[in-house]
């Protein structure tokens, strides 16, 4: 938690929220689960779930809107592909086509479209 809250002051998610307040669950197939919170109320998710030995997906990228432009929702992609690129050879995720900021992330973390069907965007992206 942050300085101000900390002093006694009103709580303001824009200079308050810590990156480092991330906890990491793995899940039972080799997959991860990252959650963002602070005093007690979750903030995001991300998580990575194994689809075959070489293949995962990313999935529940979510920040809550009070937290949105914080860096959160790229913090959590960035832990993800991380983990994912130590043991996958492609990433994919799909998303809705009206969720232009997150499309954004994506495509700049190397995401590629490979393919668009009623309203549903298919990225993908080779790791290393």
């Amino acid at each position: 938690m942050g300085v101000l809250a900390s002093e006694g002051f009103a709580y303001d998610p824009e200079k308050d929220f810590d990156l480092d307040d991330i906890s990491v669950n793995y899940l039972e197939d080799g997959g991860i689960f990252y959650v963002a919170s602070t005093n007690g109320r979750i903030v995001g998710t991300c998580a990575v779930i194994k689809r075959s030995e070489y293949k995962c997906e990313v999935k529940r990228l979510y920040v809550h809107k009070d937290f949105r432009r914080m860096g959160i929702g790229s913090k959590l992609l960035e832990k993800a592909l991380e983990f994912a690129d130590e043991r996958y050879d492609t990433a994919t995720l799909k998303t809705d086509t009206s969720l232009v900021s997150a499309i954004a992330l994506y495509l700049k973390a190397g995401f590629s479209v490979i393919k668009k069907e009623k309203g549903i965007l298919y990225l993908k992206k080779e790791l290393s």
